[in-house]
């Protein structure tokens, strides 16, 4: 190859690259494209950090400052990670175009910031221009772990009694407070921690399964000869059906918990509703915590029908 072949080769090679770099174009960096920032403050022994734990209950307070040098701020909200839309919108005046100091107040449990879950709720504050566009949150996020005052207990399952009534070895009681399931054998010794039974009527070939408390006065379950155990005061509210996706959303702090069953007024020793899935059962336990009974499954067939049921009630 001469010399002046490999000069227009090298003269090629150098345009095609020309071409390709001037058309070069570079992305907007999400990481720097927001020139919005925001300050959180500590005034108050309430004011979040970026990250903290919580008891539902204590007081709250979103203490800070945002500023948007370079574009007009019209509103700022106030966002839970996971919802649908922010919890809390705030229009600023002419004098708040570029900067924006407020404090927003509430507690852990309560409404205005959303349902505060146990464990981790996330927060971001933001704000928009004058067409609700986006501006920026300053890259920050408030993490909130909640200690919530409930219990929740799951997957339990509870043996119907009227097929072994010859010897009672089924787990027909339950302690709503613990979990555990007894059968007749076992209940005397541990009845101060059982709340219900269950028993079914119309025969072993139907789902209509019942709760009772041991204090019901008829039993309505009279297999098993219970006189000399001792009895806990639980008392129940009429079954609410449909209420599984509640249950596990919705009823997830004590005072959600505590409001919903007081609505209810559990004032009863045993249902007269036959159980169905998805139904919760309201309960008040001897303690006057309140809770809920979650029907998960009913299997009334074979040699071992029972009931799963999950459980959750305020500490």
């Amino acid at each position: 190859m001469t010399n002046q072949n490999k000069l227009c080769i090298s003269m090629v090679m150098l345009l095609v690259v020309s071409v390709f770099t001037s058309c070069k174009k570079t992305a907007p960096n999400i990481f720097n494209m927001f020139d919005v920032t925001l300050d959180l403050h500590q005034n108050s022994p309430y004011s979040v950090t970026e990250n903290q734990t919580l008891n539902e209950g204590d007081s709250i307070y979103f203490d800070f400052t945002i500023n948007s040098p370079t574009k007009e701020m019209y509103q700022v909200a106030l966002f839970q990670v996971g919802s649908a839309l922010p919890n809390l919108r705030i229009n600023l005046g002419d004098q708040n175009r570029h900067t924006y100091t407020g404090v927003i107040k509430g507690v852990v449990g309560s409404n205005g910031f959303g349902t505060l879950k146990d464990g981790a709720n996330t927060f971001r504050i933001w704000a928009y221009d004058k067409q609700g566009i986006y501006l920026g949150d300053g890259y920050k996020t408030i993490t909130i772990n909640v200690n919530n005052k409930i219990m929740h207990i799951v997957n339990r399952k509870i043996y119907f009694p009227d097929v072994d009534s010859a010897n009672g070895s089924a787990n027909a009681y339950i302690s709503l407070t613990t979990g555990e399931t007894f059968n007749y054998q076992t209940g005397a010794a541990n009845a101060s921690k059982i709340d219900l039974g269950i028993y079914r009527v119309g025969g072993t070939g139907t789902n209509a399964l019942r709760f009772y408390s041991l204090n019901a006065s008829p039993l309505p379950f009279t297999a098993f000869n219970i006189s000399s155990w001792s009895k806990r005061d639980t008392k129940l509210a009429n079954p609410q059906n449909g209420q599984n996706s509640n249950f596990l959303r919705s009823y997830t702090t004590g005072a959600a918990l505590n409001s919903y069953v007081r609505g209810r007024n559990p004032n009863l020793t045993a249902t007269t509703a036959n159980a169905t899935v998805n139904q919760v059962i309201p309960f008040i336990t001897t303690e006057g915590k309140y809770g809920l009974i979650l029907i998960n499954q009913l299997s009334p067939a074979g040699d071992k029908p029972f009931i799963d049921v999950s459980i959750k009630y305020e500490l």
